[in-house]
């Protein structure tokens, strides 16, 4: 009788839990909508081009790419919470396998895609949550060599941060912190050069932003806390909410990469992600891209610092 060896049966677990994966993750009613004919022939085109050097895919398959790619990001999602538990369970490896696969073939959607470099600020948070669905997914080097072939991505954002220090304040706050995640997330985007190691410098750069709008946002006037009087009021209080508990966050995931001290920062990074999103949920595209932030922030500071590994793989 043949008998498994320990390595045999772990190899063994990790396919099965692979394929129920995949399985849940095709059964999620937003990817299922999509004939798996369909997905396969979509898939295909976005391995084909996703790191080819260009503008990327247009019309007329861009659409598609996109609807794909948004119903494998709502799959990954729907698996978050369960995802981020700290007590390790079946359910928590099985959520962690889903939000990981959902992710890579998302990034292989939006990979491939023409990115919207004609506004700065579209154009950093489209590099900024393609670096979020490859940290999860684990595909950092991919989305190194994305910036090399998107070179008109790297432009776009090098012009919209040396811009963003002249912008109101809201429009400065979102701009720093999102340019504060590339460098987190791996974007190759730091322009100092004083430091040997690229990690360091992209590191020492965002430091040096976050510095900045520290100094900035002590001087900044909060909204009043009286009776909102129109709709307008009530966004600024919120949007001024999830900048704060945004910020918080980011200092903190930067500090403890800083440090080696990634374990111990979870949970309170955790709290101001939430908190943010809450204040966010009314704007789907802000809520799902600081979902992915918060998924990747989870990935480094849960993780095997030089590995960036999710507990449990």
């Amino acid at each position: 009788m043949h008998v498994l060896t320990p390595v045999a049966g772990s190899d063994l677990v990790a396919r099965e839990l692979a394929e129920l994966a995949r399985t849940t993750l095709d059964d999620h009613w937003a990817v299922a909508a999509i004939p798996i004919e369909r997905r396969t022939l979509l898939l295909e085109r976005a391995d084909a081009a996703a790191l080819r050097p260009g503008e990327g895919l247009g019309e007329p398959i861009a659409d598609g790419l996109a609807l794909l790619g948004t119903a494998y990001e709502l799959a990954a999602l729907g698996q978050l919470e369960a995802a981020l538990q700290a007590a390790p369970s079946a359910g928590r490896d099985l959520a962690q396998a889903v939000l990981t696969l959902g992710a890579a073939r998302a990034f292989k959607c939006a990979a491939a895609l023409r990115p919207p470099t004609e506004e700065g600020e579209s154009a950093v948070k489209w590099a900024l949550k393609l670096g979020a669905l490859a940290l999860v997914s684990r595909q950092t080097e991919a989305y190194v060599q994305w910036w090399v072939v998107r070179r008109h991505v790297a432009d776009t954002v090098h012009h919209t941060a040396r811009r963003v220090e002249q912008e109101p304040w809201e429009s400065y706050a979102r701009g720093t912190l999102w340019m504060a995640w590339l460098g987190l997330v791996g974007a190759p985007i730091a322009v100092a050069t004083d430091h040997a190691a690229a990690e360091l410098s992209m590191l020492t750069a965002t430091r040096n932003r976050l510095a900045a709008f520290r100094e900035r946002r002590a001087e900044h006037e909060l909204p009043a806390d009286g009776p909102l009087l129109n709709t307008a009021a009530l966004r600024a209080r919120m949007m001024e909410f999830a900048i704060r508990h945004l910020a918080d966050a980011t200092e903190l995931l930067t500090v403890a990469v800083l440090r080696r001290t990634l374990p111990d920062v979870s949970g309170e990074f955790k709290l101001h992600m939430s908190a943010a999103r809450s204040a966010m949920a009314g704007d789907h595209g802000h809520d799902m891209l600081l979902a992915w932030l918060q998924a990747a922030g989870v990935t480094l500071a849960g993780g095997v610092t030089a590995q960036l590994e999710l507990p449990g793989f």
